[in-house]
């Protein structure tokens, strides 16, 4: 039951993060540096049980990006 609470907060974390950081820096490719940065450390400390959960943030990263760009976050008119 724990490895589903990993594989949930791999698909959704790094989405939201990415959304989060597009929407304090206005600029998408700040934002999924920053995001890459973060995860990076994770993993480098070990907080990582599997490779699968590595490959669903991967994946989740791609989704935000969409995400982004679908609803143009990045624009500063919405200030």
């Amino acid at each position: 039951m724990e490895d589903v609470f990993w594989y949930m907060m791999a698909i959704t974390v790094p989405a939201f993060t990415v959304i989060l950081f597009t929407t304090i820096t206005r600029n998408r490719y700040v934002a999924i540096f920053l995001t890459f940065i973060v995860f990076a450390i994770s993993m480098y400390r070990g907080f990582y049980n599997t490779e699968w959960v590595i490959y669903l943030d991967a994946l989740s990263i791609v989704i935000g990006y969409i995400f982004v760009e679908v609803f143009n976050l990045d624009s500063k008119d919405d200030i």
